[in-house]
């Protein structure tokens, strides 16, 4: 579980609950709802030993239990979620970026606040940065998409006052994310018919492999699986598992899916696109299976399916799906050529044009970064 504590949650008196239920929406500014945490790993070593990793880094998945938790508490907050009496749900983690490197002797900051509002949705925002001398250093950001519930049912929120020129773009940026999210679901290639360039592409791709002009590894070879039993340790204070442990487990399944695959140091570069599908009980039976969807020089994309098995029934629901770049390291730190992926069938083919079109949007969004 995360090592940032959850904020004291009370339960209100009958009547200070009826009167919160029928309290009137208001406007909220950015900085009512905003909180920064610090993870003091150069001056606390009990901490730094529990996200610590083979290689003597950070443990990148335990650090996004931290990220979902503080968006979490984020959005609780814009809302007055806790004394209205809704439920707020993680929806889905739109990207993370690694644009520096995390170390485990340095101090990192997560700053999270309200990008973009809008009926029921908040996007949250997560800033980290690690402290170099007296200055803090940007090293990842990420966006959590956050939603309100009653009963089941979507609840409205408090708006969004924007009052700074950096709070407008922010809330601009945040509005055109949330058009894409919707643009690249309904473009899913397993949803979808390829293009005729799309489908020029596999078939000169199927044909190479078949003549033996390509080495690499078989899809089919690249894939593994774990299967785990939810225990109420992983709980969150809805009952149900949280979202950053299974966002944690995902993670830690495609980087030792690359780490196997190309035989070196994996480096994580970005997470593309966690949806939450349906909350995950405790006492479930999940199941992650991960694939290299697609490869280009010195990177790879993971994609990893999150499935909830039913003990009872052996029914099985998608709950998650995510992506995962990576590129891999040699022992100088520096990025080698990863081995080919190799589609075989045509399920294999859609895998890897929806991984090709992904990582080059992806692409896309970095440099955008790296130069703004």
């Amino acid at each position: 579980m995360s090592e940032i504590p959850c904020e004291v949650q009370f339960v209100p008196s009958k009547t200070k609950a009826y009167k919160s239920l029928n309290k009137k929406l208001i406007t909220a500014k950015v900085t009512d709802s905003a909180i920064e945490k610090i993870l003091p790993f150069s001056s606390d070593l009990e901490l730094r030993e529990r996200y610590i990793n083979f290689f003597n880094g950070l443990r990148l998945g335990k650090l996004l239990e931290d990220l979902d938790l503080i968006a979490g508490q984020v959005a609780y907050r814009h809302t007055e979620g806790w004394e209205r009496g809704m439920t707020i749900v993680t929806a889905a983690c739109d990207r993370i970026d690694l644009l520096g490197e995390l170390r485990s002797d340095q101090d990192l900051q997560l700053l999270a606040s309200i990008n973009w509002v809008g009926c029921s949705s908040i996007e949250v925002g997560v800033k980290i940065s690690s402290k170099e001398g007296e200055s803090w250093k940007r090293v990842a950001r990420a966006y959590f998409i956050m939603v309100a519930r009653r009963e089941g049912k979507a609840e409205r929120v408090n708006s969004l006052e924007v009052i700074s020129k950096d709070e407008q773009r922010r809330f601009r940026e945040g509005q055109l994310r949330q058009q894409e999210r919707r643009s690249i679901s309904q473009t899913n290639f397993l949803n979808n018919t390829p293009t005729g360039e799309e489908s020029h592409v596999l078939h000169e791709l199927f044909i190479q492999i078949k003549k033996g002009e390509i080495d690499g590894i078989s899809m089919e070879n690249s894939i593994r699986q774990s299967t785990l039993l939810m225990h109420p340790q992983s709980r969150n204070v809805h009952g149900n598992i949280f979202g950053g442990y299974l966002m944690r487990e995902a993670f830690e399944l495609a980087w030792n899916i690359t780490y196997l695959y190309c035989r070196k140091k994996p480096k994580f570069i970005s997470m593309d696109h966690m949806y939450f599908y349906k909350p995950v009980e405790i006492g479930s039976i999940i199941s992650f299976t991960g694939t290299v969807i697609y490869t280009l020089t010195k990177s790879l994309l993971v994609e990893v399916v999150t499935k909830v098995i039913h003990p009872k029934t052996g029914e099985t629901q998608v709950t998650n799906v995510c992506y995962f770049t990576f590129t891999n390291l040699d022992n100088s730190g520096k990025s080698q050529r990863v081995p080919q992926i190799l589609p075989h069938s045509y399920e294999d083919g859609l895998k890897y044009l929806e991984g090709a079109k992904r990582f080059k949007l992806g692409e896309k969004k970095r440099n955008k970064i790296f130069f703004s």
